[in-house]
C-alpha cells in the first residue's frame, strides 16, 4: 500500500488542524443542543426521537475523553485537581438541573415539583459528574506518570 504524501505545508496542516478542531466542537456542542431542543418539543418521555444523535454523541465524547486520556491531556486552562472537579462539576448539575426543571414546570405547571426536580437533580448529577471527574483525573494522572516514565527510559536508552 502506497501512502500518499501530504501536500499540505506547516501553516496550511496546522491551519486545517483548528478548522478540523473547530468543526468538531461545533459538532459536538450543536448535538447536544438540537437533542435538548427536541425533547422539549417531544417531552422526556419519547427518547426515541434522539437516539440517533444520542448515539453519535456520546461516541463523540467518549472518544475526546479517551483519546485525550491516552494521549496525558487534560485541559488547556484547568488542572486535574479536586477544586476544579467541584466546580465543573457544580456548574455543570447546577445548568443541567434548571434546564430539566424548568422544562418540568412547563409540561406539569407546578412550581413546587419543578423546584424539587432541581433540587434533587442538582444533588444527584453533582455527586455523579464529581465522581466522574475525579476517576477520570485519577486516570489521567496514571497515564501521564506511565507516559513520562517511558520517555525517561527512551531517554536513558539513547
Amino acid at each position: 500500500m502506497t501512502k500518499i504524501k501530504n501536500k499540505l505545508d506547516e501553516r496550511q496542516e496546522q491551519k486545517l488542524l483548528q478548522i478540523e478542531h473547530n468543526g468538531c466542537w461545533f459538532a459536538f456542542w450543536a448535538l447536544l443542543v438540537v437533542m435538548l431542543v427536541q425533547q422539549a418539543i417531544f417531552g422526556f418521555s419519547n427518547l426515541k426521537y434522539v437516539a440517533g444523535e444520542w448515539l453519535v454523541f456520546m461516541c463523540l465524547a467518549l472518544y475526546l475523553a479517551i483519546s485525550c486520556i491516552k494521549n496525558g491531556i487534560w485541559d488547556r486552562k484547568l488542572n486535574p485537581s479536586p477544586k476544579a472537579n467541584l466546580l465543573v462539576s457544580l456548574v455543570a448539575a447546577l445548568i443541567a438541573a434548571v434546564v430539566i426543571a424548568v422544562v418540568n414546570y412547563f409540561n406539569f405547571g407546578s412550581v413546587e415539583a419543578a423546584f424539587w426536580t432541581f433540587v434533587i437533580l442538582l444533588v444527584l448529577l453533582f455527586v455523579l459528574i464529581f465522581v466522574a471527574l475525579s476517576l477520570s483525573s485519577a486516570l489521567y494522572k496514571n497515564r501521564v506518570r506511565k507516559l513520562e516514565a517511558d520517555f525517561e527510559q527512551d531517554a536513558d536508552e539513547e
